[in-house]
């Protein structure tokens, strides 16, 4: 009984221990986020009440994460000095605790200015301009320095006396050093290590702490409110110091804007071919996770695999030659909401400072009087999505917290019936004309479907297989109920892979074009008769589908300029798409893949093509890569 107490006493001492570090940085960082508002106050006088209640309370969960960070050093410390006793131990904590105070009042009190001019947090492109001593001195001329010096001050010298009050009291003191003892510490030492490293990343959830935890409001300055400055710096500089300036530079300025113009019809009339019956249908698009034109049999792949959709494509118009810009969810769902393509920096949506200044096809739609809604069974934090979500204006946002424990039937979130029925269940009582997209989830490894399989087998393919048949069977159900319903006939349908994948076939080269093509339907009774049951032969990629739909509502798509519309006659048929360390660029019957570390042409040797024509086609995704990337890098 006496080792059993004696045990539990040291987790006591260890519990005492973090909870009072975490907790005093959490106080912290609730009178920084005070701070961020009082210096805000024409932006908070127009916040309802719950909204500013939504900010602590978002906000919590992200400063948790940057406490447990700052929590790791001094609990280390903390841990050899029970096995070393030093008298200086908490000196260095104290020392260490001071000088990040110092960090955060600064980051803190520079990001209050630098929001107020920009209306984005302190990032690495603030930071950039510290390069430039004097320009930066000359911008602060109209800050108020004086008053920005008090706060700073102020906040340091009140997180001192925090520290004081609610930490510097812990004795350590300690008492015995029995193998019992010892043992004991270090099953806590790992015990709690793994509760700090729940807290960094946020949880047990697929999704790790990232930005988009805080986005929970349409009022972007509270979402901007929820953000902690000081771990939202760090996590932008993580991407910065990645790839510094731009890498990506072949040619000369005149000659990159020369074949840009010349690939995206600029300048040129636009000579869209009409193919709807009204002038405003309700649009629905539906990502279909990883399904790569390999399972679908009316794009030469084996039948038997997507059969309903097989059968979607007689009736509306298939594209042929549509690849995915990248090859990830984030990707994709980037490159179709927001006609923007992906870089070789990885997606966007990880970098919200950017991903806010993308302009957003929901958005748009919402402005010419649709309603919109985006619907996932997943959780909508993975890859920065949530943050897109808000920014891109839909109404409303479904994902697995909409739905029951009993529906969580997925490793990822709910199956794709019940996430169809739930849509089915809301489009009945929507208002008309509506703009919805949804994303799938039951075809995401590892391909567990509730359904007997089809496919025998137990590797990847067969399963892979599986999982998009019972897709393809969802789809159907929800077809033939839709059909039912009023707003059926006066609805388009976009079904599009959010990415191809190297499933079923085992593709072995990650860069090659047949990884990334993927199909792409129109669908629905509002597709004139003559189009219906068409096969269009259109080298494009996702992101041109947003111009696409915009032009056919005679809507301007002039805010997405990276969106070539794919029923233009004037439009330079081209994909481009990246992977890891480089691009492909794709033309009707070319296809050129560079290696951006190398820098050199991969080339396939089963594939013989004219080296001229090579060199052209290169120069032509080279330009764009370079285009792409030099706008991209002053969002």
């Amino acid at each position: 009984m006496k080792q059993i107490k004696t045990f539990f006493s040291e987790g006591r001492r260890f519990i005492i221990f973090l909870f009072r570090y975490t907790a005093f940085w959490l106080l912290c960082f609730l009178l920084c986020r005070i701070i961020f508002l009082l210096y805000h106050p024409s932006q908070l006088n127009q916040l309802p009440l719950a909204t500013v209640f939504g900010i602590f309370l978002h906000g919590l969960r992200i400063d948790l994460s940057a406490a447990a960070y700052l929590s790791v050093l001094p609990f280390l410390i903390w841990f050899f000095h029970s096995l070393y006793p030093m008298p200086f131990t908490k000196r260095i904590i104290t020392g260490y605790t001071i000088f990040m105070l110092l960090i955060v009042a600064l980051i803190t009190t520079f990001d209050l200015e630098i929001y107020k001019v920009w209306g984005s947090k302190l990032n690495s492109q603030a930071l950039a301009y510290l390069r430039f001593p004097k320009e930066a001195m000359a911008s602060m001329g109209s800050s108020p320095v004086f008053i920005l010096a008090i706060i700073c001050i102020s906040l340091h010298l009140a997180s001192c006396w925090v520290y004081a009050t609610v930490f510097n009291k812990l004795s350590f003191e300690v008492l015995i050093r029995t193998p019992l003892v010892i043992g004991a510490r270090f099953f806590f030492l790992l015990f709690f290590s793994g509760i700090l490293v729940l807290g960094i990343r946020g949880g047990i959830d697929l999704a790790p702490m990232n930005p988009g935890f805080a986005y929970f409001s349409s009022y972007q300055f509270a979402n901007h409110a929820a953000l902690n400055t000081s771990w939202n710096l760090i996590y932008d500089l993580k991407y910065y110091f990645r790839h510094k300036g731009n890498q990506f530079v072949y040619l000369s300025e005149k000659e990159e804007n020369e074949r840009v113009d010349r690939l995206t019809a600029s300048g040129l009339p636009k000579d869209s071919v009409q193919i709807l019956t009204v002038a405003r249908p309700n649009v629905v698009i539906i990502i279909l996770e990883s399904w790569t034109a390999d399972v679908i049999g009316s794009l030469g792949a084996e039948k038997g695999i997507a059969p309903y959709f097989d059968q979607l494509a007689e009736k509306g118009m298939l594209f042929t030659d549509l690849y995915a810009n990248g090859n990830r969810t984030a990707y994709g769902v980037a490159a179709i909401l927001s006609g923007f393509p992906s870089t070789p920096e990885g997606s966007i949506l990880n970098r919200p400072n950017k991903m806010e200044r993308l302009p957003a096809l929901a958005g748009t739609l919402k402005a010419n009087g649709y309603s919109t809604s985006f619907y996932y069974g997943g959780d909508t934090h993975f890859d920065d999505m949530n943050a897109f979500f808000v920014h891109s204006k839909f109404d409303t946002v479904t994902n697995k917290s909409s739905f029951q424990a009993k529906d969580m039937n997925s490793k990822w979130g709910v199956h794709d019936h019940v996430l169809l029925e739930r849509v089915l269940s809301d489009f009945a009582i929507k208002t008309e004309p509506f703009f919805s997209a949804m994303l799938t989830i039951s075809s995401h490894e590892p391909f567990e479907v509730p359904m007997e399989r089809i496919f025998k087998g137990n590797q990847p393919p067969e399963l892979f297989k599986n999982s998009v048949y019972y897709t393809d069977g969802s789809l159907k159900t929800f077809f033939e109920k839709a059909q039912t319903q009023k707003w059926f006939k006066n609805t388009l349908f976009i079904l599009v892979a959010d990415h191809g994948t190297a499933l079923p076939l085992n593709r072995p080269k990650a860069y090659m074009p047949e990884r990334y093509r993927i199909p792409l339907l129109l669908y629905g009774e509002v597709i004139k008769k003559q189009f219906q049951g068409t096969r269009k032969l259109v080298t494009g990629a996702q992101s041109d589908i947003a111009a696409t739909i915009l032009d056919q509502l005679q809507i301007k798509s002039a805010d997405f300029p990276w969106s070539n519309n794919l029923l233009n006659s004037n439009r330079t048929d081209f994909a481009y798409y990246n992977f890891a360390g480089g691009f492909g660029f794709k033309t009707r019957g070319q296809t050129v893949i560079f290696d951006t570390v190398s820098k050199k042409t991969i080339v396939d040797p089963e594939k013989v093509q004219s080296s001229k024509q090579m060199d052209e086609t290169l120069k032509d995704g080279q330009a764009y890569l370079q285009n792409l990337y030099r706008k991209y890098s002053k969002f």
